[in-house]
């Protein structure tokens, strides 16, 4: 038996799902609606349907995380351009079995002071973690980066964004930003706590481009460089160059957006090696391109696809049309994800 065997023998694997943006445009706001209920109560909104059919990926990873691209500013429930969604559908979300919200992204500002207020209640109510805002400075010190243990893995999410659409962040709320030195002190604090792996989650890029910015690409280096294991992006609302260490762009998980490119999203499975000797390191991963049926496309109401699982099943759709898209959408774009 090799040296290098002895020393890297794998005893366990660790996989952490990653979904792209979850938005909640107004056509989806009216299809969630239960008809003859208060349009200003979030129980009037039926999300059961979004997550269904991937659901099978969900239960398989030890940990999954989504961007949530709206803020929980209460009724009257709004779509783009500042939204505010219902807390039923990151309760949804939660029921479903994501583990973590990233909030740091442009629209989390929409509804201004009293929407943190609001998202921060609603959040803490659900009950699952969420990551990229903070009540105050010391708050963010001591919860950035947001750190959870699986089977003796401690991973680091440091979740950041380019901006919040111009809207100032109302103080004391933090919202991380693009901000090198505030993420240098981020991954000291992960490596001080025992972080074996470190994840970055920016919020970054160019709308709808497939192709990664070179800022992007400067900052990836930058990340890289400073220990981070992985980065994993959100954003351009279409999926970027996705090969490990950088995945640039997942994508919309599930939106309204219609324009080129928009339906099609990804998610990945990161997988994380624990070796004999308790030592992790990212040993792969997957990306599993999915695509977003509106309502009355696939089924009655909004859902996601597995694409894979349904490019031989043209029958299933209500709507041949956007079958072919699904397909020549992903025959289009994978050789951005498939390598």
């Amino acid at each position: 038996m090799s040296t290098s065997l002895l020393l890297f023998t794998i005893v366990d694997t660790v996989s952490v799902l990653f979904m792209g943006d979850i938005m909640q445009h107004s056509p989806q706001l009216r299809s969630a609606h239960i008809a003859g209920t208060d349009t200003l109560a979030a129980v009037s909104y039926d999300y059961s349907s979004y997550f269904h059919h991937v659901q099978p990926f969900i239960d398989e990873a030890d940990f999954t995380v989504a961007n949530m691209e709206f803020c929980l500013g209460g009724p009257p429930y709004t779509g783009y351009p500042a939204f505010s969604a219902p807390e039923s559908l990151p309760a949804e979300a939660a029921r479903a079995g994501i583990d973590l919200f990233l909030c740091a992204n442009n629209h989390i500002c929409d509804r201004g002071r009293k929407g943190l207020d609001s998202t921060f209640v609603k959040y803490g109510r659900i009950g699952i973690p969420f990551t990229g805002i903070y009540r105050d400075s010391i708050s963010e010190t001591s919860e950035n980066p947001f750190i959870t243990e699986i089977r003796g893995v401690r991973i680091a999410f440091i979740n950041f964004t380019y901006g919040t659409n111009g809207i100032r962040i109302p103080e004391p709320y933090i919202v991380n930003g693009m901000e090198p030195e505030k993420i240098k002190a981020a991954i000291k604090r992960a490596e001080d706590a025992g972080a074996d792996i470190i994840i970055a989650l920016p919020h970054w890029g160019e709308e709808y481009s497939t192709k990664a910015s070179e800022k992007q690409k400067e900052w990836a280096g930058f990340l890289i460089g400073l220990g981070v294991d992985a980065v994993i992006g959100s954003h351009p609302h279409v999926v970027q160059e996705a090969g490990l260490p950088v995945i640039y762009s997942l994508g919309n998980f599930i939106s309204n957006m219609s324009r080129r490119d928009t339906r099609l999203g990804l998610m990945y499975r990161l997988d994380i090696a624990v070796t004999s000797f308790g030592w992790s390191f990212l040993a792969g991963g997957e990306a599993i391109p999915v695509w977003c049926a509106r309502a009355g496309e696939f089924e009655a109401e909004y859902t996601v696809l597995p694409i894979k699982e349904y490019l031989e099943r043209e029958d299933e759709f209500r709507n041949k049309y956007i079958y072919q898209n699904m397909k020549d959408t992903y025959n289009r774009l994978k050789s951005l994800f498939e390598k």
